[in-house]
C-alpha cells in the first residue's frame, strides 16, 4: 500500500487570504499532520507561512511548505530545495506598468496596483495594492471580489497577458490577484514530486483559470483524489472527516 500525502492550497483554502490561521482550524491542520503527510503548495513566500501558519505546524515533522508556485521547499523552517527558475521580469514591467490603462473595466475605487516577486520564479500582480503602499480595507477587497465576478478584469488581464507570452501560465492568485509563471512551473511540479504515494489534493480554485487547475490535473493525472472545497470550513470538516476514519481504522 502507498503512502498517503495530502497537498493542500493555503489562501480561500486553509484560511482567509491573508489571514493567520488559528483556533479549530489551527488545531485540526496540526492533528492532521500528526496523522498524515501535509504539504501547503502555495504562490506566496515561506515569510507568508510564518506570519499564517501556527508555529506548531510549522516545526512539524510531517508538514512541508512548497511556496513560489513549488519552486521552494521548507521543511522545519529551512529552505531543502529551490528550482532556481527565473523568471524574466523585465519582459513584463512595462506591461504591468500600463495595463490597467488598457483594460476596458474600471474598478471605481482608486488603490496602487503593485507586483511581488516571489523567489525569483513568479509574479503575483495584486489589483489592490499591499501594506506599504496602501492596503484596502477587509470591506474594500470584499467589494472588489464581488465586482470582478461581475465584470471579469482579472479573467481580461489573464487573456490579454496570455496571448502576448504564451510560454507563461496566467492564473487568478487570492482574491485580487493574477499569477504569472513559466509553464512547467507552477504547483503542477509538486504533484509530479509525489508521483509514488497516494496523493490528494485540497483547492478551492479548481477552475480553469483558477492557480488550482494544473496542480489538480497532474493529480487526477497521477490517479489522485481532489477535494474541491468552498472555503476553510469546508476543508476543515474534511480534514476532520479523514483523522477520524484513519483513528477508525477505515484508512
Amino acid at each position: 500500500m502507498r503512502e498517503k500525502v495530502f497537498l493542500s492550497d493555503n489562501d480561500g483554502t486553509l484560511t482567509v487570504a491573508r489571514k493567520k490561521i488559528v483556533g479549530e482550524m489551527a488545531e485540526t491542520l496540526v492533528k492532521f499532520a500528526d496523522n498524515f503527510k501535509l504539504c501547503i503548495t502555495t504562490g506566496s513566500p515561506y515569510s507568508d507561512m510564518m506570519e499564517q501558519m501556527p508555529e506548531e505546524l510549522l516545526n512539524h515533522k510531517n508538514a512541508e511548505f512548497w511556496c513560489c508556485m513549488g519552486n521552494a521547499l521548507y521543511k522545519q523552517g529551512r529552505e531543502v530545495y529551490n528550482s532556481h527558475n527565473v523568471i524574466d521580469f523585465k519582459m513584463f514591467e512595462p506591461v504591468l506598468e500600463d495595463i490597467m490603462q488598457n483594460c476596458p473595466m474600471k474598478f471605481h475605487k482608486s488603490f496602487p496596483r503593485h507586483h511581488e516577486i516571489h523567489n525569483n520564479c513568479a509574479i503575483n500582480f495584486t489589483m489592490l495594492g499591499r501594506p506599504e503602499i496602501g492596503e484596502p480595507s477587509m470591506e474594500d477587497r470584499a467589494e472588489y471580489v464581488e465586482w470582478d465576478k461581475r465584470n471579469g478584469q482579472r479573467q481580461w488581464i489573464i487573456k490579454y497577458l496570455q496571448e502576448k507570452y504564451p510560454e507563461y501560465n496566467m492564473t487568478l492568485g487570492g482574491q485580487i490577484s493574477v499569477d504569472i509563471v513559466k509553464k512547467g512551473c507552477d504547483k503542477a511540479q509538486v504533484a509530479t514530486y509525489y508521483k509514488d504515494y497516494d496523493i490528494s489534493y485540497f483547492g478551492d480554485r479548481i477552475y480553469t483559470t483558477g492557480n488550482d487547475n494544473a496542480i489538480a490535473h497532474e493529480v487526477v493525472n497521477l490517479g489522485g483524489t481532489i477535494y474541491s472545497v468552498k472555503g476553510p470550513e469546508d476543508t476543515m470538516r474534511i480534514m476532520q472527516n479523514l483523522i477520524q476514519n484513519k483513528l477508525d481504522g477505515k484508512i
